[in-house]
């Protein structure tokens, strides 16, 4: 009696374990399914020529700089993705339905929100974050080959057009200058040369270097949508660091007394 008490009390356990396993292993294929990426039936509704990522990437309606998402259809900049946010109720308002998050680069369907993984949009995440390898920073100076904008204009790479947005045109001269100084341009087209560099708490002044690799990548992005540059971004990094000593809206003196 006693043994079979002791073998039906572990055929129990066994029961109960194969259970647990197949409930584990049944809530698994549910949060693989929910998290799987899938494909997008709105991709035909992007715009690639109402996008212009040369702006301060800052949600449109609460002007926050957390979380924000580029709507690919309009090309505005929303907070958030979740319901209530900025970005799903400009989803479900508009019908526009395709987003990419500036910071991490991953595109989404709103408001169904699932991430989309298609390589047709590997274009607009080059246009947001140009990168260049060693072997083509070597062949800047020795091709003279015209890379075509998306309205079909030809422009050359490192020789194109900076936006004077209001009195920056004095700046814009310099900015050009400085991106056809070899070994500068050289070293701020790859991102890893300063992406990792340690400075000290509080230093304002790493904006001003992460700014300006920015904008020499985008002066020599051979895949640009436009053939003009927006150098907004790098100005504000200017007027910041400054501490608005220096603006874009109006020349200023170099040596103040």
């Amino acid at each position: 009696m006693a043994l079979n008490q002791q073998s039906n009390q572990k055929k129990r356990k066994l029961d109960n374990n194969d259970t647990q396993f197949d409930n584990e292993k049944e809530k698994h294929v549910k949060v693989t399914r929910m998290e799987a990426p899938r494909l997008c039936p709105y991709l035909d509704t992007i715009n690639r020529q109402f996008l212009d990522f040369d702006f301060e990437k800052l949600c449109s309606v609460s002007l926050s700089r957390i979380n924000v998402y580029a709507c690919l259809v309009c090309g505005k900049y929303f907070q958030g993705r979740g319901t209530n946010t900025h970005a799903y109720t400009h989803s479900v308002a508009e019908s526009h339905h395709v987003f990419l998050n500036l910071h991490t680069l991953k595109f989404y369907c709103l408001p169904d929100n699932y991430e989309i993984v298609d390589s047709s949009l590997d274009d607009i995440k080059y246009v947001l974050n140009p990168t260049f390898d060693k072997a083509q920073i070597a062949l800047l100076d020795k091709s003279d080959k015209l890379s075509r904008a998306i309205d079909g204009s030809m422009y050359s790479p490192g020789i194109v057009g900076m936006n004077n947005i209001k009195a920056n045109d004095y700046c814009n001269v310099i900015l050009q200058a400085l991106s056809h100084v070899t070994p500068l341009r050289d070293f701020f087209l790859r991102e890893t040369n300063y992406a990792y560099v340690k400075r000290p708490p509080g230093d304002s002044s790493y904006l001003l270097v992460q700014r300006f690799g920015e904008l020499m990548r985008k002066l020599w992005n051979p895949r640009n949508f436009k053939a003009h540059v927006s150098p907004h971004e790098m100005l504000q990094a200017v007027v910041l660091w400054s501490k608005k000593r220096f603006q874009f809206t109006e020349q200023g003196v170099i040596v103040k007394d």
